[in-house]
């Protein structure tokens, strides 16, 4: 499964060879594997994505999501006016 991760700060992170995406936001728990009916959402808690030689653990995100064709892209949302202000400082 390919994982494709954005936001403004970090750009663009892809991962191959995910087994298991977690999922704990605020209203509901997932676990997305290989192979998943297609999903669109948003996340306001953490995610974690495993495979076998990479486990990344995102925790108190703002973010939204599509899975379709073995392949999930998160779209993590950021406050820009906080990057405006810390780079004036």
């Amino acid at each position: 499964m390919l994982v494709k991760i954005f936001n403004i700060s970090s750009g663009l992170e892809i991962l191959e060879g995910v087994k298991i995406i977690r999922i704990k936001s605020e209203d509901y728990n997932l676990l997305i594997m290989p192979n998943y009916m297609p999903l669109l959402g948003e996340i306001k808690g953490s995610i974690d994505i495993e495979s076998e030689t990479i486990s990344k653990h995102l925790e108190n995100i703002d973010a939204y999501y599509i899975n379709s064709n073995n392949e999930f892209s998160l779209v993590v949302r950021e406050e820009l006016w906080l990057v405006k202000v810390f780079s004036i400082w």
